[in-house]
């Protein structure tokens, strides 16, 4: 098959968005599908392009067989509403274009947030006479406002009005978690025409390693130094004043270290409230390749996540959970909703309420004193991505919802939703 994907984010980009698509479109392309990707020049999340690209309104590349079409977008490190705005939109406009010459496909893929990606599918979708299918990772733009004082103006209408427009007209939605499923079904989407295919690892790339000693000497990680590791997006949903709270709290458990890689909108922030309270058991680094990270993650006693309490946070299974459980490392949450009833069901970790930073230190201690604990939580979460959530056994599951897919008005399909 010929399969054509856009996506805004692929590639060295680091994040979730990029994980996923770059796993899936690898995948793809060794069980002898022809993939093409249409994305834009890597700059997530500096908003700067990545050295060795030069910005060009296009240029193409092939990746082990896949075939990238980079096209040109507006990029600012500014998170403003009105720069987002204008890199969304000139990611959609240079992707359509880009539609053009991208050559012959039978499956049209685009995936969102952002909105605009999708957008760009479709119409690409329409020029080329393909199916459409949608891949939902984020529900927009309900996120952008959900749980806040924001009110839905002209442009939050009318945007919902071009979601609900997107699922109707997909010939199947994957959507990435059973809440994203349930949210689009509310809005009076048919739920055959629905399969939900969570996020997951790269086994090959995520894996339990030897300890890095020379990793480990740079970063000053000493063999008793009990780890706390945090890697992924620092933004507006994670609740880093939880971590700082905790930090505050265990500065004088001289072996504990709270070890931060990640970057976005909120790093520079956090980076400032750890200096204010010179605490010295945080260290925050940049992000850095999947490959590197894995190194990072094999450092970690334990893996940890912090999110707000946010409406849309319910509903997703945080990305960054997947390395921590293939490197075997037990995991702590403050979360809700699907993650949470996952760690529980699966004795893979700890999950308290959002904004608990007593209940988050209280875990972090337990593991602490109980290294036996943290083993078998570890062998628990690895067992469970091995069988579950390899990105290889999710690429067979988008490529039977693919294959399944006859035409663009289609309502009929086989159920492919994993069960765990």
């Amino acid at each position: 098959m010929r399969i054509l994907f856009i996506s805004q984010y692929f590639t060295p980009e680091i994040g979730a968005a990029s994980e996923r698509m770059s796993g899936l479109t690898f995948n793809l392309r060794r069980l002898g599908h022809k993939v093409t990707v249409i994305t834009g020049f890597p700059n997530y999340p500096f908003g700067k392009t990545y050295p060795g690209y030069k910005k060009k309104f296009f240029s193409l590349e092939n990746n082990n067989g896949v075939k990238i079409i980079r096209v040109w977008l507006f990029t600012s490190s500014a998170t403003g509403a009105v720069a987002r705005l204008l890199n969304y939109l000139t990611f959609m406009f240079s992707s359509i274009f880009a539609g053009l010459w991208a050559g012959r496909a039978d499956y049209t893929l685009a995936t969102s947030g952002p909105l605009f990606a999708a957008l760009a599918g479709y119409v690409v979708s329409k020029m080329k006479g393909t199916p459409f299918i949608f891949d939902v990772r984020d529900i927009w733009p309900e996120r952008i406002y959900a749980g806040t004082n924001m009110k839905r103006g002209l442009m939050i209408k009318a945007l919902e009005k071009v979601e609900v427009f997107l699922y109707k007209k997909a010939a199947k939605i994957i959507a990435v978690t059973e809440g994203v499923k349930n949210n689009i079904i509310s809005k009076g989407i048919c739920p055959e025409k629905i399969t939900v295919i969570t996020n997951g690892v790269d086994t090959g790339i995520f894996f339990p390693r030897p300890r890095n000693g020379a990793l480990a000497e740079k970063l000053g990680i000493g063999e008793n130094t009990f780890t706390v590791t945090y890697v992924g997006t620092l933004g507006l949903l994670q609740d880093m004043s939880l971590i700082v709270t905790c930090a505050e709290r265990l500065k004088d458990y001289k072996e504990i270290l709270f070890l931060i890689v990640g970057g976005g909108a909120k790093r520079d922030e956090f980076v400032a409230v750890i200096k204010k309270n010179n605490l010295t058991n945080v260290k925050i680094l940049p992000p850095v390749s999947p490959v590197e990270l894995c190194d990072y993650i094999n450092l970690a006693n334990v893996g940890i996540n912090a999110n707000i309490n946010h409406p849309h946070n319910n509903m997703a299974i945080p990305v960054k959970i997947f390395p921590y459980m293939a490197c075997a490392k037990p995991i702590i949450l403050a979360n809700t909703g699907e993650i949470a009833r996952l760690v529980e069901r699966h004795t893979v970790g700890q999950c308290v309420s959002p904004g608990d930073a007593e209940a988050f230190t209280r875990a972090i201690l337990e593991f602490y004193h109980d290294r036996n604990l943290c083993k078998q939580c570890g062998e628990n979460g690895y067992n469970l991505v091995r069988e579950y959530f390899s990105i290889d056994r999710l690429a067979r599951s988008v490529l039977s919802v693919i294959s399944g897919t006859t035409q663009p008005e289609s309502n009929k399909e086989s159920n492919n939703n994993l069960v765990f």
